[in-house]
């Protein structure tokens, strides 16, 4: 009778020693002092990820190992996290594809040798239109790696401008030139996801093949201008959930090329010519854009 009493207290004590440690919670000491009652997640040698309940909110973040003096798992008995709120560290958006639209502006000033009749025109040309599409696949919550693609448009046309050839004849007509300048290369991706992997915040870095392409007529003459270099690519954005694997993004890129050789033609010869360092062409631009995402 005693020997099935006993069995029955340490069934029971264990019953709910186990019940204790399903409903325990995690401790996080930070540097400064501060202690986190907390669910710890996951544990990496770079980070420490983990929810916790703030002002009635639940939330998952991380925190650099650096930052974290001292951290253990079931520290606390009562738990302020309840289970199903606790995410699931595979369970977060793997892929994503943005296609995204807005306004350019090229950054670099005038040439000094444009002369002052065209520096309205060439003035008009550093403004226009790009589209951006991006694929990107994400082998942590937290680090991605992807592709962009990114193009560049603007054209102006000025009325009544004049070409003196060298025999001394003299021909009026208009000045037009359609730019497209490209970006294609890989890109190195960075976001914080929020606690329902709904919004995040983006970065995005990338080196590659940029191409400049100048489609012209100079009064009667077809001018065509053409020359490519490396590319740099640098963005920054926050998408906004709006429907399951849905989202509403906004972002601001900066792209940064320089050419330092060119080639011409005029519809009879082409010519290609290294420029000096005073008249190199600079691609650099900003861009302020709004499209959808793709997540899953």
């Amino acid at each position: 009778m005693k020997t099935k009493t006993v069995n029955r207290l340490i069934t029971a004590i264990s019953v709910a020693v186990f019940t204790i440690s399903l409903q325990a919670q995690d401790l996080i000491v930070t540097n400064e002092g501060d202690s986190i009652n907390c669910k710890i997640t996951k544990v990496k040698s770079d980070h420490i990820y983990f929810t916790f309940k703030h002002k009635e909110e639940i939330r998952n973040t991380l925190l650099p190992a650096g930052q974290v003096a001292f951290y253990q798992k079931n520290y606390f008995q009562i738990a302020e996290v309840p289970a199903d709120m606790i995410p699931d560290n595979n369970n977060f958006p793997r892929y994503r594809f943005a296609v995204s639209g807005g306004w350019s502006y090229r950054t670099a000033k005038l040439s000094n040798s444009i002369q002052s009749d065209f520096r309205n025109h060439y003035q008009k040309l550093k403004s226009g239109f790009h589209y951006d599409l991006g694929i990107s696949y994400y082998f942590s919550e937290l680090l991605g790696v992807g592709l962009k693609y990114n193009e560049f448009l603007t054209s102006y046309e000025t009325e009544n401008v004049y070409l003196t050839y060298p025999n001394g004849h003299t021909e009026y007509g208009n000045l037009k030139d359609s730019y497209r300048i490209k970006f294609f290369g890989p890109v190195f991706c960075t976001r914080l996801l929020n606690s329902k992997m709904k919004n995040c915040l983006l970065m995005e870095l990338g080196l590659g093949y940029m191409d400049y392409q100048d489609k012209g007529n100079l009064v009667s003459i077809p001018v065509k201008i053409n020359g490519s270099t490396v590319g740099s690519y640098l963005s920054i954005g926050y998408d906004f959930g709006i429907a399951k694997d849905l989202a509403l993004g906004l972002q601001l890129s900066l792209l940064s090329g320089i050419l330092t050789q060119i080639t011409t033609f005029d519809g009879t010869s082409k010519v290609t010519t290294k420029l000096d360092k005073d008249n190199y062409e600079d691609l650099s631009r900003i861009e302020i854009a709004i499209g959808l995402r793709f997540n899953k």
